[in-house]
Protein backbone atom coordinates (compact mmCIF):
# COMPACT_ATOMS: atom_id res chain seq x y z
CA UNK A 1 0.00 0.00 0.00
CA UNK A 2 3.05 1.95 0.04
CA UNK A 3 2.02 3.85 -3.49
CA UNK A 4 -1.04 5.52 -1.77
CA UNK A 5 -1.37 9.01 -1.63
CA UNK A 6 -3.16 10.72 0.65
CA UNK A 7 -4.29 14.44 -0.07
CA UNK A 8 -3.26 16.99 2.93
CA UNK A 9 -5.80 19.74 3.96
CA UNK A 10 -3.40 22.43 2.01
CA UNK A 11 -4.22 20.80 -0.56
CA UNK A 12 -8.03 20.25 -0.63
CA UNK A 13 -8.60 23.67 0.75
CA UNK A 14 -6.53 25.40 -2.25
CA UNK A 15 -9.09 23.19 -4.59
CA UNK A 16 -11.98 24.11 -3.13
CA UNK A 17 -11.21 27.85 -3.20
CA UNK A 18 -10.44 27.42 -6.97
CA UNK A 19 -14.20 25.51 -7.55
CA UNK A 20 -15.64 28.26 -5.64
CA UNK A 21 -14.49 30.61 -7.47
CA UNK A 22 -14.56 29.32 -10.66
CA UNK A 23 -18.14 27.82 -9.90
CA UNK A 24 -16.50 24.74 -10.82
CA UNK A 25 -18.53 20.86 -9.25
CA UNK A 26 -16.45 19.96 -6.58
CA UNK A 27 -17.50 17.27 -4.11
CA UNK A 28 -15.38 15.35 -0.70
CA UNK A 29 -17.22 12.34 0.29
CA UNK A 30 -16.56 10.31 3.55
CA UNK A 31 -17.40 6.80 4.60
CA UNK A 32 -15.19 5.99 7.70
CA UNK A 33 -15.77 3.22 9.68
CA UNK A 34 -20.02 3.54 9.68
CA UNK A 35 -19.73 3.49 5.44
CA UNK A 36 -17.36 0.50 5.67
CA UNK A 37 -19.29 -1.83 7.70
CA UNK A 38 -22.84 -1.13 5.56
CA UNK A 39 -20.49 -1.64 2.46
CA UNK A 40 -19.59 -5.28 4.22
CA UNK A 41 -22.80 -6.03 5.58
CA UNK A 42 -24.49 -5.36 1.90
CA UNK A 43 -21.40 -7.34 0.24
CA UNK A 44 -21.75 -10.12 2.89
CA UNK A 45 -25.01 -10.47 4.04
CA UNK A 46 -24.59 -9.71 7.00
CA UNK A 47 -28.37 -8.98 8.10
CA UNK A 48 -27.59 -8.50 11.86
CA UNK A 49 -25.55 -5.66 10.98
CA UNK A 50 -28.18 -4.36 8.32
CA UNK A 51 -31.33 -3.93 10.45
CA UNK A 52 -29.35 -2.30 12.88
CA UNK A 53 -28.23 0.47 9.70
CA UNK A 54 -31.93 0.43 8.87
CA UNK A 55 -33.01 1.55 11.50
CA UNK A 56 -30.54 4.00 12.46
CA UNK A 57 -30.13 5.29 9.40
CA UNK A 58 -33.57 5.45 8.19
CA UNK A 59 -33.13 3.48 4.95
CA UNK A 60 -35.67 1.14 3.89
CA UNK A 61 -34.50 -2.34 3.48
CA UNK A 62 -35.58 -2.32 0.00
CA UNK A 63 -33.81 0.60 -0.37
CA UNK A 64 -30.15 -0.68 0.45
CA UNK A 65 -29.00 -1.96 -2.88
CA UNK A 66 -30.10 1.16 -4.88
CA UNK A 67 -28.39 3.12 -2.11
CA UNK A 68 -25.32 1.04 -2.31
CA UNK A 69 -25.10 1.35 -5.91
CA UNK A 70 -25.16 5.51 -6.17
CA UNK A 71 -22.66 5.28 -3.45
CA UNK A 72 -20.52 3.54 -6.09
CA UNK A 73 -21.82 6.16 -8.56
CA UNK A 74 -20.96 9.31 -6.66
CA UNK A 75 -17.31 7.41 -5.26
CA UNK A 76 -16.47 7.27 -8.89
CA UNK A 77 -17.49 11.01 -9.45
CA UNK A 78 -15.60 12.90 -6.05
CA UNK A 79 -12.74 15.09 -6.14
CA UNK A 80 -11.65 13.24 -2.68
CA UNK A 81 -12.76 9.98 -0.80
CA UNK A 82 -11.68 9.19 2.49
CA UNK A 83 -9.65 6.03 3.01
CA UNK A 84 -8.92 4.24 6.50
CA UNK A 85 -5.12 3.39 4.92
CA UNK A 86 -4.38 6.29 7.36
CA UNK A 87 -5.08 4.92 10.55
CA UNK A 88 -2.20 1.93 9.52
CA UNK A 89 0.17 4.36 7.81
CA UNK A 90 2.03 5.28 10.60
CA UNK A 91 1.55 9.07 9.22
CA UNK A 92 -1.67 9.79 11.72
CA UNK A 93 -3.05 8.76 14.48
CA UNK A 94 -4.24 5.00 14.88
CA UNK A 95 -8.24 4.95 15.08
CA UNK A 96 -9.78 4.50 18.07
CA UNK A 97 -12.97 4.12 19.73
CA UNK A 98 -13.39 7.07 22.39
CA UNK A 99 -10.56 6.38 24.65
CA UNK A 100 -9.77 2.77 23.90
CA UNK A 101 -9.03 0.92 20.49
CA UNK A 102 -11.37 -0.48 18.28
CA UNK A 103 -13.06 -3.80 18.13
CA UNK A 104 -11.17 -6.13 16.10
CA UNK A 105 -14.19 -6.44 14.02
CA UNK A 106 -14.31 -3.04 13.16
CA UNK A 107 -10.34 -3.44 12.87
CA UNK A 108 -10.64 -6.39 10.47
CA UNK A 109 -12.87 -4.23 8.43
CA UNK A 110 -11.46 -0.99 8.09
CA UNK A 111 -7.95 -3.38 7.46
CA UNK A 112 -10.04 -4.72 4.61
CA UNK A 113 -10.74 -1.42 2.56
CA UNK A 114 -9.35 -1.79 -0.48
CA UNK A 115 -11.51 -5.22 -1.22
CA UNK A 116 -14.08 -3.55 -0.20
CA UNK A 117 -13.72 0.04 -2.21
CA UNK A 118 -12.87 -2.85 -5.20
CA UNK A 119 -16.06 -4.57 -4.58
CA UNK A 120 -18.10 -1.78 -4.27
CA UNK A 121 -16.76 0.09 -7.62
CA UNK A 122 -15.15 3.19 -6.33
CA UNK A 123 -13.00 3.45 -8.82
CA UNK A 124 -11.08 6.77 -7.14
CA UNK A 125 -7.95 6.94 -6.04
CA UNK A 126 -8.23 10.57 -5.24
CA UNK A 127 -8.26 10.07 -0.99
CA UNK A 128 -8.33 12.31 1.91
CA UNK A 129 -7.94 11.49 5.46
CA UNK A 130 -11.56 9.95 7.34
CA UNK A 131 -10.94 12.84 9.70
CA UNK A 132 -11.04 15.51 7.18
CA UNK A 133 -13.66 17.15 8.57
CA UNK A 134 -11.94 18.14 11.52
CA UNK A 135 -8.55 18.38 10.25
CA UNK A 136 -9.98 21.12 7.74
CA UNK A 137 -11.33 23.10 10.89
CA UNK A 138 -7.66 22.78 12.32
CA UNK A 139 -6.33 26.63 12.85
CA UNK A 140 -2.25 26.04 12.84
CA UNK A 141 -0.27 29.39 12.36
CA UNK A 142 -1.54 31.59 9.40
CA UNK A 143 -2.69 28.66 7.47
CA UNK A 144 -6.28 28.92 5.99
CA UNK A 145 -8.79 26.40 6.94
CA UNK A 146 -12.41 25.74 6.56
CA UNK A 147 -13.83 28.75 8.65
CA UNK A 148 -11.53 30.96 6.49
CA UNK A 149 -12.65 29.54 3.09
CA UNK A 150 -16.61 30.03 4.11
CA UNK A 151 -16.47 33.83 5.39
CA UNK A 152 -18.87 36.29 4.16
CA UNK A 153 -20.01 33.02 1.30
CA UNK A 154 -23.15 31.95 0.87
CA UNK A 155 -23.64 28.66 2.60
CA UNK A 156 -26.25 26.20 2.83
CA UNK A 157 -26.05 23.13 5.21
CA UNK A 158 -28.63 20.00 4.76
CA UNK A 159 -28.63 18.93 8.72
CA UNK A 160 -31.08 18.11 11.72
CA UNK A 161 -29.96 21.01 13.90
CA UNK A 162 -31.31 24.11 12.47
CA UNK A 163 -29.45 25.99 15.05
CA UNK A 164 -26.33 26.19 12.75
CA UNK A 165 -27.90 29.08 10.87
CA UNK A 166 -26.88 30.97 14.53
CA UNK A 167 -24.07 29.37 15.21
CA UNK A 168 -22.50 30.31 11.90
CA UNK A 169 -23.88 33.86 12.13
CA UNK A 170 -21.89 36.52 11.45
CA UNK A 171 -19.50 34.26 9.75
CA UNK A 172 -21.40 33.14 6.39
CA UNK A 173 -24.55 34.01 4.95
CA UNK A 174 -26.22 29.86 5.98
CA UNK A 175 -29.65 28.58 4.56
CA UNK A 176 -30.50 25.56 6.66
CA UNK A 177 -31.90 22.55 4.28
CA UNK A 178 -33.63 20.11 7.36
CA UNK A 179 -33.73 16.87 7.90
CA UNK A 180 -35.02 14.05 10.31
CA UNK A 181 -32.64 12.79 12.93
CA UNK A 182 -31.29 9.37 13.41
CA UNK A 183 -33.65 6.62 13.95
CA UNK A 184 -36.17 8.92 12.60
CA UNK A 185 -36.77 6.99 8.97
CA UNK A 186 -34.45 9.70 6.97
CA UNK A 187 -35.22 8.12 3.42
CA UNK A 188 -39.21 8.28 4.03
CA UNK A 189 -39.38 11.88 5.67
CA UNK A 190 -36.56 13.81 4.48
CA UNK A 191 -34.92 12.08 0.90
CA UNK A 192 -36.92 12.87 -1.81
CA UNK A 193 -37.23 16.79 -0.36
CA UNK A 194 -33.37 16.82 0.17
CA UNK A 195 -33.36 15.80 -3.83
CA UNK A 196 -35.65 18.14 -5.00
CA UNK A 197 -33.91 21.13 -3.00
CA UNK A 198 -30.13 19.79 -4.29
CA UNK A 199 -31.74 19.26 -7.95
CA UNK A 200 -33.35 22.93 -7.71
CA UNK A 201 -30.15 24.89 -6.13
CA UNK A 202 -27.45 22.81 -6.29
CA UNK A 203 -25.37 26.16 -7.58
CA UNK A 204 -26.65 28.68 -6.29
CA UNK A 205 -24.73 28.44 -3.10
CA UNK A 206 -20.56 28.70 -2.96
CA UNK A 207 -20.39 25.67 -1.22
CA UNK A 208 -23.22 23.11 0.70
CA UNK A 209 -22.23 21.27 3.92
CA UNK A 210 -23.64 18.00 4.55
CA UNK A 211 -24.08 16.52 8.30
CA UNK A 212 -26.81 13.57 7.11
CA UNK A 213 -25.22 10.41 7.50
CA UNK A 214 -25.55 7.52 5.37
CA UNK A 215 -27.20 9.49 2.64
CA UNK A 216 -25.34 12.42 2.92
CA UNK A 217 -22.70 10.36 0.77
CA UNK A 218 -25.51 10.72 -2.12
CA UNK A 219 -26.03 14.28 -1.33
CA UNK A 220 -22.68 15.02 -1.66
CA UNK A 221 -22.49 13.50 -5.01
CA UNK A 222 -25.90 15.00 -5.88
CA UNK A 223 -24.90 18.23 -5.40
CA UNK A 224 -21.48 18.08 -7.66
CA UNK A 225 -23.25 16.36 -10.27
CA UNK A 226 -26.01 19.52 -10.32
CA UNK A 227 -22.84 21.37 -10.89
CA UNK A 228 -22.78 22.72 -7.14
CA UNK A 229 -20.05 22.20 -4.28
CA UNK A 230 -20.04 19.61 -1.19
CA UNK A 231 -18.25 18.47 1.61
CA UNK A 232 -19.48 15.76 4.29
CA UNK A 233 -18.92 17.75 7.24
CA UNK A 234 -20.25 15.18 9.68
CA UNK A 235 -20.26 15.52 13.28
CA UNK A 236 -18.64 18.41 12.86
CA UNK A 237 -21.63 20.84 12.48
CA UNK A 238 -23.10 19.25 15.66
CA UNK A 239 -19.69 20.41 17.30
CA UNK A 240 -20.19 23.78 16.37
CA UNK A 241 -23.46 23.62 18.14
CA UNK A 242 -22.22 22.08 21.56
CA UNK A 243 -18.79 22.01 21.61
CA UNK A 244 -18.36 18.51 22.78
CA UNK A 245 -15.20 16.88 21.15
CA UNK A 246 -15.56 12.97 20.32
CA UNK A 247 -13.57 11.34 22.78
CA UNK A 248 -11.67 9.55 20.02
CA UNK A 249 -10.15 12.63 19.17
CA UNK A 250 -9.68 14.49 22.29
CA UNK A 251 -5.86 12.88 22.78
CA UNK A 252 -4.94 14.56 19.45
CA UNK A 253 -7.38 18.34 18.80
CA UNK A 254 -8.60 20.36 21.34
CA UNK A 255 -10.90 23.06 20.51
CA UNK A 256 -9.05 26.64 19.85
CA UNK A 257 -8.89 29.52 23.36
CA UNK A 258 -9.62 31.68 20.03
CA UNK A 259 -12.37 30.44 18.07
CA UNK A 260 -14.90 27.82 19.38
CA UNK A 261 -15.36 26.44 15.63
CA UNK A 262 -11.77 25.85 15.09
CA UNK A 263 -9.40 23.28 16.57
CA UNK A 264 -5.81 23.11 17.17
CA UNK A 265 -3.48 19.95 17.91
CA UNK A 266 -2.41 18.88 21.07
CA UNK A 267 0.88 17.71 21.92
CA UNK A 268 0.19 14.25 21.24
CA UNK A 269 -1.69 15.68 17.77
CA UNK A 270 1.40 17.78 16.88
CA UNK A 271 3.73 14.53 16.21
CA UNK A 272 1.48 14.00 13.30
CA UNK A 273 1.42 17.51 12.02
CA UNK A 274 3.73 16.78 8.87
CA UNK A 275 1.41 14.50 7.68
CA UNK A 276 -2.08 16.16 8.08
CA UNK A 277 -1.23 19.67 6.96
Amino acid sequence: MNNIKVAQVKEIITRLESCIASKTPFSLIRWGDGGIKMMEAILHNDQDQLKHIVEKEGIPKNKMVEVFKLWGYFARQADYIDTPYVYYSGDFWPRQKKKGPITKQTDTKLRNWIDLYNDSEFDNVSFCNPEVNYLLCLKVGNRKNLLNVIKNKKIRIITPFEQLKKTLNGICDVTITPIVKQYENHYDNSFLDVINDIELNANKFDIWLISAGELGRIYTGMIKLYGGRAIDMGFVSEYWIHGDLHERLQLFMKQSSKNPLEFVLTDEGKKYQKGIL
